[in-house]
């Protein structure tokens, strides 16, 4: 076996492609994750009880009887024209309600697994 990082057995095909983050109120989580199931993502992946601080302070992950107050962090990957069409769907929720989403450029090696099924 080699440690040349350029053997051709290690080299994996990078597709491009958009990844939105999306963190909201426990209480905003049925919200969300319609957008994203009527979305044309493949899926998505959910964070419950996130802990952190932001411009309305700390907020602690877990909370014992009270899972609406707790921050609820949501992962999805698609192509630019489905994650834009998530921010905007998003955005009527963000002019009322706390909570913030990351875009960024990303790269899968299993494409496959990020298309939606006809």
């Amino acid at each position: 076996m080699s440690d040349d990082p350029t053997n051709d057995e290690t080299q994996h095909t990078l597709h491009p492609l958009k990844k939105i983050e999306i963190i909201v109120r426990g209480e905003k989580e049925p919200f969300v994750r319609d957008l994203l199931d009527e979305s044309k993502v493949s899926g998505y992946t959910i964070h419950h009880n996130v802990t952190g601080r932001g411009e309305h302070g700390f907020h602690e992950g877990r909370l014992l009887f009270n899972d609406r107050d707790s921050l609820v962090m949501f992962f999805a990957v698609g192509g630019e024209e489905t994650i834009q069409t998530i921010v905007d769907g998003l955005t009527p929720l963000f002019e009322k309600s706390s909570g913030v989403m990351f875009v960024s450029d990303t790269n899968v090696v299993r494409l496959d697994k990020f298309l939606q099924e006809e």
